[in-house]
């Protein structure tokens, strides 16, 4: 009897992983409009890790990389989920989809973003954008890892409630 082969080590850091990020990916998914069930986004986040896993710098953490990327796959999520005609089944195709273009979701975004504190707003940026851990933002802000996660979840509230943010 022979035994299977090992799996690779990024492949077998993606199985460790998935589970401590599916608790983000369900808030990151709950409430919006067109929510998805978070195992199938979790799937999606697998698929993406794995397809891009070139883009991975093994010598970062893994969790934060797939925290940026479950985000990404919820917002991409959202956006289909907003130009899909009422009514239509997921699996058709959308009639005349339009996504905006890099730039104009950048600017958008920048506007939501100015309209936070600025400490969340670093805190937010520093973890997403940079996948610094909430330790390292802690240390580097002088606060308290409980103190910099209620930062995230309050600033990542403010976005979803404020006027003009995508309702998707």
């Amino acid at each position: 009897m022979s035994t299977p082969p090992a799996d690779p080590p990024f492949e077998r850091a993606l199985l460790e992983a998935l589970p401590r990020i599916r608790g983000y990916v369900a808030a990151l998914a709950a409430g919006g409009p067109g929510a998805q069930d978070a195992d199938d986004l979790l799937q999606d986040v697998a698929a993406k890790a794995l397809r891009y896993r070139h883009a991975y710098d093994e010598g970062r953490a893994l969790v934060p990389w797939l925290r940026r990327t479950a985000l990404h796959v919820v917002l991409d999520a959202r956006r289909a989920a907003a130009r899909r005609p009422a009514g239509l089944e997921p699996d058709a195709e959308p009639v005349a989809p339009s996504e905006p273009s890099p730039a104009e979701s950048g600017d958008e975004l920048a506007g939501l973003l100015d309209r936070l504190d600025p400490l969340p707003r670093e805190i937010l940026l520093r973890f997403h954008r940079d996948g610094w851990s909430v330790a390292r933002i802690a240390a580097s802000h002088g606060l308290p890892e409980g103190t910099v996660k209620s930062h995230l979840h309050r600033a990542r509230r403010r976005l979803r409630e404020l006027p003009g943010a995508p309702t998707s």
